[in-house]
């Protein structure tokens, strides 16, 4: 195994061989290259001694939903930072709404978790969680006592294809009935991953599904081989299962065909130019990995503007860049005024449909919006978003903290903020609008980047009062750490 993933198992079968066939074993995992299930101490970490059949059973009856589920079970999950957050999100919401709710939700809460945390497997054994969630091409691995990490998706789920094949190959011909059935169940996994496939990649109810596939094929309505390798876990989603994913929980079944129906007349454009920026931005921020998504973005942001030669100092014209960037922008009705913006690329685009219910007739607002996906697009297509993105749907948290700060930063650079501050005194107000008409953002984001800049400590305990209230912010709202979020509409979150 390659001793740089994220996760990697080391395992050995017992040398008794009537223990071998009854799956016992001893192994280690190791989270970053630290030991992380283990026996003994911190100091001496020492291989688990126990039936790993556990594992091996567990992987096998939840391989669906560890490769292909990438949503919560419910909507109000929807903005966690993370997978190890639900349970914080979930108690706060049942102690303001009451027990009969919580009873009501905890049990299908619990079985989610027990789907995605791989020390639920283990029987008579008490082993730290590891929760596993996969949002794309990363994946979130979620462990007691440190910070989440995103993960290539793909080498987790090779992990775990590693383990569980040693683990199966290692109890093969055990005469043990559970034993047996748990290796039969691994070498037949696909045949479940497929029976949950498309439930499992929406997140949607057996009856929304019904009303947005009508008697149609499945395989044949949302453009999945029936033959694809369903045990590897290597089935690609494409635009339309994404794009019903991120609007099952805000959306009726109506809504959700219109959004596919869009998607489907997105002709195929040429990637080249989006391709080559793309790359060289995600290789800016592998040199100087940033620790909070909003630092991300606002790097992101910086390169992108000077990789295409813009004067911070002017506005920035977006529709421009979309133009020499290959992408397209067409308006449409969605039906529903939930939905901002759809991208698409991939096999279909790029492009961005601009929901005409959402109304977009303030140009600060429109810009906002294009700005956003211009950051989906360049950062996260070869990540956490594959083929498309909703705007107003369900996305990852991170992506959209990242997004959010590439197109306030685009649009209006804090470095600007700062040299106008001190280059031209104004009243705060006048300051703000002055922001707002020469680089065409909205009040909102004009007053985000100047309390997001070192300008705001500089100013009055007044004027930064002025901006506390244009941003629905109480004093000290904020640490140092964290940055104001601000929506593609221009509106503060």
């Amino acid at each position: 195994m390659n001793p740089d993933s994220s996760i990697r198992f080391e395992f050995l079968p017992s040398e008794d061989e009537a223990a071998r066939k009854n799956g016992w074993g001893s192994g280690i995992l190791y989270v970053l290259d630290i030991p992380y299930w283990y026996s003994n101490s911190d100091v001496q970490p020492h291989p688990v001694e126990w039936t790993w059949v556990d594992l091996l059973e567990h992987v096998a009856s939840n391989w669906g939903a560890l490769v292909f589920e990438q949503s919560y079970p419910f909507s109000w999950l929807n903005d966690v930072a993370h997978p190890g957050d639900v349970w914080n999100v979930a108690e706060r919401r049942w102690a303001r709404l009451g027990d009969e709710l919580a009873e009501a939700e905890e049990t299908e809460l619990l079985a989610f978790e027990r789907r995605h945390n791989l020390a639920a497997a283990w029987k008579g054994l008490s082993l730290p969680s590891l929760t596993l969630m996969r949002n794309g091409g990363v994946c979130w691995i979620c462990v007691d006592g440190r910070a989440p990490i995103r993960a290539p998706f793909e080498e987790c789920r090779t992990a775990l294809v590693s383990i569980c094949d040693a683990l199966a190959q290692s109890f093969e011909g055990s005469p043990n009935p559970r034993v047996a059935s748990a290796v039969n169940r691994w070498r037949n996994r696909g045949v479940t991953a497929k029976n949950s496939f498309f439930r499992s990649v929406t997140g949607m109810s057996q009856e929304l599904l019904a009303a947005v596939q009508g008697d149609a094929d499945p395989f044949e309505f949302w453009g999945v081989a029936a033959n694809d390798p369903w045990a590897d876990g290597l089935v690609e989603e494409g635009p339309l299962l994404a794009a019903a994913r991120m609007t099952a929980g805000i959306c009726d079944g109506a809504t959700i065909r219109r959004v596919l129906d869009a998607i489907r007349r997105v002709p195929r454009g040429k990637l080249d130019a989006l391709d080559r920026i793309s790359a060289q931005a995600r290789q800016h921020l592998q040199r100087a990995p940033a620790q909070y998504a909003f630092s991300s973005g606002y790097a992101a942001a910086e390169f992108v503007r000077e990789t295409l030669g813009r004067d911070r100092r002017v506005r920035f014209e977006i529709e421009t860049v979309f133009a020499e960037l290959g992408i397209d922008v067409t308006p449409l009705d969605l039906g529903k005024e939930t939905i901002d913006a759809v991208a698409v690329w991939g096999t279909r685009g790029p492009c961005v449909i601009l929901n005409l219910d959402r109304q977009h007739i303030s140009p600060e607002r429109t810009r906002m919006t294009l700005a956003h996906e211009l950051g989906h697009l360049v950062l996260d297509r070869a990540g956490g978003l594959p083929f498309c993105e909703v705007l107003g749907g369900t996305v990852d948290d991170f992506m959209e903290r990242r997004a959010n700060a590439f197109a306030a930063e685009l649009l209006l650079p804090r470095s600007i903020v700062e040299y106008r501050r001190t280059t031209k005194r104004a009243t705060i107000g006048d300051f703000v609008a002055a922001l707002k008409q020469d680089f065409g953002v909205s009040k909102s984001v004009a007053c985000a980047q100047i309390y997001n800049s070192h300008v705001f400590a500089s100013l009055t305990s007044q004027e930064q009062r002025f901006l506390e209230s244009r941003l629905n912010l109480t004093a000290n709202a904020f640490g140092s750490q964290n940055a104001i979020k601000v929506q593609p509409t221009g509106d503060v979150m």
